[in-house]
């Protein structure tokens, strides 16, 4: 409980630190930027310790961190010296606004941090590897971070999400066991803030509620839908756990594994894992074999424990639209300006604040590089909105002005995190066409129901406020259906070219269209157009969503909120639009990453857009047709607070056993040599020194060591890296002849000490251990053991686990 408190208040300070620059800098936002002082201030105080850091100006120390703190919340501060009578004006008259968002947040956090308690393990899936990344930059004096599974090396990922919780680790001298269980917590509720924050600056703006608790009550819904509901699939889990339901209805359904599951007359699934099934809802199946899809959504990522970087960056994405919102708001009208750029008759003012433009969206490609697409594209059109109301036209030099913001926010995210790319590879290859698959529209709407019912009764409504019917739809969406016909069109030409150029993908479509023979060209169309053709629907539904929203659009100009709503909405459906047709490129040659870290993005833009069309409705509506919109929107989310409702519990175990938030309290339990081994490494190693262990499989306990302590071993979970650093053959690269599982295995079997010496030092080696993994993987004999006594000094023996040191 100390240890939460103590990040409670460490969180309140950062938040303050910056209170005076968020006043000033979201100036054209209802709330001031208050909801999204605490990311704003962890960005702040990373961003410089971490470039101080990388250009050695800093060593990665607590004290370090703590005077960069305490410069960012000075200079915040400092210039707010002719604004405190304005910023404690404001605090008065927007009392309520500070004490719920406050209230959103601590309730938040507490309540998770409660949840975690059941549920710590830092075990299974990629937990170690998030734990390891986390430890690895603890263990780090420089950054680039060390990797702690393979030593030499720096890490090769978007881990700024990592230096976050670093920075809050040392900050709050928490041990970090209990951090990563506290920075899943905090991301939570920092979740919440956020998606509150944005539907209330959104909701206020719109000036349809006539008390600011109606906005406030209103804009809970967004926390509601981002972090705590799920997808419908959990209500059709307690569907099959009742057993109802035929045999060919669930197979016609086909979420992968829910035909199987065992009915067991109640409610609550009882097989194991049970809730892992919603964030496979989405089944492709070519011929006859499953290409893994994952569709999480945030309720799922919380529940699983997962520190990803797509988690990671929640907090700071939305943070980015409230930037993007207080730019579509500003029209430049802008009276602090440092200079002015005068275009014709356009002026852009540049403020003193304009920097955080690029850093804010800089910043998302070094937490989850994915994001960076969609919320680039949002501030774009943000600053595109703003341009048009500021001189209310579009012409060639709005278009050039655009241009010329899109050029220097593309330059200058890259030179504020330029440190990060000379350093980083990917496994990203190019973008591919979608072959041989396309999403079912059930399966679709088992996913994202509640929200395509929500955004598509909003748009309905806004088309009878500005009285468009069916004729005029038609007449004024022609260019936007006509833009979504020609997108997959091009996708299949593409398609065609990539099929002609590659005889792997031409010999498996000859296994799905057997009668093609060798007619190629046919093969590639028929991959790509035939699941199209075949199920259409989904297509239709987004085509007419997406043009609707374009319509729409057009009509709300004048209305900055609505207006913003309908950016988002149309930003989600069109990157769930544009996975049907094409895929980023990885080492698995499927769609499977695509349309996991865009349908997590389309989750949180919707949630978002989605709150504030409940509010809109609810305001708007009248009669039958309010009663059955409430109805219909209530029954779907009674239906998605299944899964929160069950696999809550199901994963905390029934809130059974006692609670604690160390992650490696259950290595105490499970081997209490291997436990005993870290502590000692933990309190009497030097920094970053290489320690060997035996390389461990994926997914698997075997480099607990590595993990749990952040000391870079010789070699780690090797599929990771090679992932990582883009490069299936990195360790038999032969400019570099590296075999280091092989060379690990020398080490712990030879008997020869001069051989054993030579590796040694090869890896710069300081510690070898010797546990039960290292001897049932190599088979270990007394004598192999003993021989390192002969070279090194033995350091700890507690029965189970040796440690010998150089």
């Amino acid at each position: 409980m100390v240890y939460v408190l103590t990040w409670w208040v460490l969180l309140e300070l950062i938040g303050i630190a910056v209170l005076p620059l968020a006043f000033r800098f979201f100036r054209h936002l209802p709330d001031r930027g208050y909801a999204f002082t605490k990311p704003l201030g962890l960005l702040l105080i990373a961003y410089p310790f971490w470039l101080l850091t990388t250009f050695g100006f800093l060593t990665n120390t607590r004290g370090a961190i703590v005077g960069v703190a305490l410069v960012v919340a000075a200079a915040s501060w400092w210039q707010a010296r002719d604004h405190a009578a304005a910023l404690g004006a404001w605090l008065r008259h927007n009392l309520s606004v500070v004490v719920v968002t406050e209230l959103v947040f601590t309730v938040a956090f507490l309540a998770w941090a409660y949840v975690r308690a059941f549920m710590p393990e830092i075990s299974a899936t990629e937990k170690p590897m998030d734990f390891a990344f986390l430890n690895g930059i603890l263990q780090s004096e420089k950054f680039p971070p060390l990797d702690p599974w393979l030593s030499g090396y720096a890490i090769s990922y978007y881990y700024f999400g990592y230096l976050v919780t670093a920075v809050l680790t040392q900050l709050s001298g928490v041990p970090a066991s209990y951090a990563f269980n506290l920075m899943i917590a905090l991301l939570f509720a920092l979740g919440a803030t956020g998606a509150f924050g944005l539907a209330h600056n959104l909701i206020r703006q719109a000036q349809l509620a006539a008390r600011p608790a109606t906005a406030q009550l209103f804009a809970l819904f967004a926390p509601i839908f981002l972090v705590l509901i799920g997808n419908l699939e959990g209500f059709f889990e307690s569907v099959r756990a009742l057993g109802i339901g035929a045999p060919e209805f669930w197979q016609w359904l086909d979420v992968k594994g829910l035909a199987n599951a065992p009915a067991t007359g109640s409610f609550a699934p009882t097989d194991n894992w049970w809730w892992w099934r919603a964030s496979r809802v989405i089944h492709d199946v070519v011929n006859g074999q499953t290409q893994e899809v994952i569709d999480e959504f945030p309720q799922f990522s919380f529940v699983l424990g997962d520190l990803h970087p797509h988690v990671l960056a929640l907090p700071f994405v939305l943070l980015a639209l409230a930037v993007a919102l207080n730019l579509l708001n500003s029209q430049f009208e802008i009276q602090d300006a440092k200079f002015t750029w005068r275009i014709r008759n356009f002026e852009l003012r540049i403020t003193h604040f304009e920097w955080l433009y690029p850093l804010v969206l800089g910043g998302l490609f070094v937490l989850n590089s994915w994001d960076i697409l969609p919320y680039g594209f949002i501030l774009v059109a943000a600053f595109a909105v703003a341009r048009y109301r500021a001189s209310g036209t579009w012409d060639r030099a709005a278009v050039r002005d655009t241009a010329t913001f899109v050029g220097a926010l593309g330059v200058a995210s890259v030179v504020l995190y330029l440190p990060f790319y000379l350093g980083f590879q990917s496994q990203a290859g190019g973008i591919l066409p979608v072959l041989f698959v396309k999403t079912r529209l059930h399966q679709y709407l088992i996913m994202l129901g509640l929200f395509v019912f929500l955004c598509g009764a909003f748009a309905a409504r806004l088309l009878i406020e500005r009285g468009i019917g069916v004729r005029a739809w038609f007449d004024r969406a022609t260019l936007p259906l006509l833009a979504a016909f020609i997108f997959p069109l091009l996708a299949g030409l593409f398609a065609f070219i990539i099929v002609v150029a590659s005889p792997a993908i031409q010999d498996q479509a000859r296994v799905i269209f057997p009668n093609v023979g060798e007619n190629i060209p046919l093969a590639a169309l028929a991959a790509f157009f035939t699941p199209w053709l075949r199920d259409p629907w989904l297509f239709v539904l987004l085509a007419g969503l997406l043009a609707t929203l374009v319509v729409v659009a057009r009509e709300f100009f004048d209305a900055p909120a609505t207006l913003f709503v309908l950016l988002l909405a149309f930003t989600a459906f069109l990157l769930t639009f544009g996975v049907e047709f094409v895929y980023l490129k990885d080492q698995f040659w499927t769609r499977m990453n695509t349309v996991f870290k865009f349908y997590f993005q389309v989750w949180t833009l919707l949630s978002v857009a989605s709150a504030y069309a409940v509010f809109y409705l609810a305001h708007r509506l009248r009669g039958v047709v309010r009663a059955v919109w409430w109805s219909a929107f209530a029954l779907l989310l009674f239906a998605s607070l299944f899964y929160p409702a069950m696999a809550i519990p199901s994963r905390a175990n029934d809130f059974r056993g006692a609670p604690t938030l160390d992650g490696i309290a259950f290595i105490r339990e499970i081997n209490p040599g291997d436990y005993g081994a870290i502590q000692w490494l933990n309190a009497n190693a030097p920094r970053g020194a290489v320690t060997l262990e035996a390389p461990g499989a994926e997914y698997s306990y075997e480099n607990r060591i590595s993990m749990a302590t952040g000391l870079p071993t010789v070699l780690g979970w090797a599929g990771h890296e090679s992932q990582w650093r883009g490069n299936a053959n990195f360790f038999k690269n032969d400019a570099e002849e590296i075999d280091r599982a092989a060379d690990v295995q020398r080490i712990y079997q030879t008997l020869d000490a001069p051989e054993l010496l030579t590796y040694l030092d090869k890896y710069a080696i300081k510690f070898v251990v010797v546990g039960q993994t290292e001897k049932t993987k190599y088979g270990l004999t007394r004598t192999q053991i003993d021989k390192f006594g002969k070279v090194m000094t033995l350091v700890l023996d507690n029965g189970d686990v040796r440690i010998y040191a150089r």
